[in-house]
């Protein structure tokens, strides 16, 4: 039985932990422990084409290099520094970070184990489910998917931590999500920042590098059957149980595309569906009868989060998406009576 994580033991984890105690792993959060994956298919035009080649360029720089180096995480206007140490042996991946202002935060991850650290707080080990890591394994993100909802494409070039990097953009078409800047070392392909863009064009969150040492020795590519789990893909068809719930109308663009099960404390059930548009994704938890849990909305940096019940079940939606996004989520939940086949 996968475990799934009691969310309220991850209060404190701030928004750079968060979504590892949560065992999910929103779009900013895949650069490094946050991995990114976008790879556009070969018939494109002549400048597309250098995207594209960026773009498979970091898959093979994330799935491949070993690093340590300090990163800044800017949000909501307070500045963290976070130590990291990254390191593939024999196809698997072992990661360290570490806050070095403010209370000591510490994440680390062992292959498909993420354990959180945090201030007057037990460690909360959990088993790393959904997308992070399967973007990064995917074979492709069909750009036909995606060309309706984003736009990709070169931004130029910049210094940052003292490398040359190729700026990559990709900037969606509506407000129902955010849009992404990423500076990849012109030599090694590694996100060296990563841009958050809210619907004014403005960053909402950064991540950068300020000094990275590799670690050339580590050569061998993280083995894809052994990370953390199967690879990201649409749902077709679901289990029984998760059968019993409908998200019926989605925000546009947004699929069902995994879903899982299992138990928090006190034994009470948990189901955890994921949508996605392709890039980014959002968490539905819901939970067997009238628990005690969030009502309204909530934000964590660029994280939102909404609650509430329905057919007396409390029904939390999370994800690095607008609060209009989240919303329209919990909107469309309903319970389907009866058996269905």
């Amino acid at each position: 039985m996968k475990r799934v994580v009691n969310r309220s033991a991850c209060r404190g984890a701030g928004p750079w932990a968060l979504p590892a105690c949560l065992g999910m792993t929103p779009m900013r959060f895949q650069l490094p422990l946050f991995l990114l994956a976008t790879v556009l298919c070969a018939e494109v035009t002549a400048a597309e084409r250098s995207v594209s080649e960026q773009l498979e360029r970091m898959v093979s720089a994330l799935r491949s290099l070993s690093y340590e180096g300090t990163l800044v995480y800017l949000h909501d206007s307070h500045l963290e520094t976070i130590r990291i140490v990254r390191r593939i042996e024999n196809g698997k991946v072992h990661e360290h970070m570490e806050s070095l202002n403010g209370p000591v935060r510490t994440v680390t991850r062992d292959q498909n184990r993420v354990t959180c650290n945090l201030p007057d707080s037990h460690p909360i080990s959990v088993r790393r489910q959904g997308l992070g890591g399967d973007l990064l394994r995917s074979k492709s993100i069909d750009p036909e998917v995606l060309s309706p909802h984003y736009l990709v494409h070169p931004l130029g070039t910049a210094r940052v931590a003292g490398r040359q990097t190729d700026v990559v953009g990709i900037i969606p078409r509506d407000r129902l999500r955010y849009g992404y800047r990423f500076y990849l070392d012109r030599d090694i392909g590694l996100p060296l920042k990563s841009d958050l863009i809210g619907g004014d064009a403005e960053p909402i969150e950064q991540i950068m590098f300020t000094s990275l040492t590799l670690h050339p020795s580590q050569e061998q590519e993280v083995t894809p059957a052994a990370d953390l789990a199967e690879p990201f893909e649409k749902r077709t068809s679901l289990p029984g149980d998760a059968r019993s719930w409908r998200f019926d109308p989605l925000p546009e663009g947004f699929e069902l595309v995994m879903y899982d099960s299992g138990s928090e404390a006190e034994d009470r059930q948990v189901e955890h569906f994921v949508l996605s548009d392709g890039l980014a994704s959002v968490s539905v938890y819901i939970e067997s009868g009238e628990q005690e849990g969030l009502q309204g909305g909530s934000r964590i940096g660029a994280i939102h989060a909404v609650g509430g019940q329905v057919a007396g079940h409390q029904i939390t939606v999370v994800g690095e998406v607008p609060a209009d996004t989240v919303d329209a989520v919990l909107a469309s939940v309903s319970r389907v009576d009866g058996d269905t086949p």
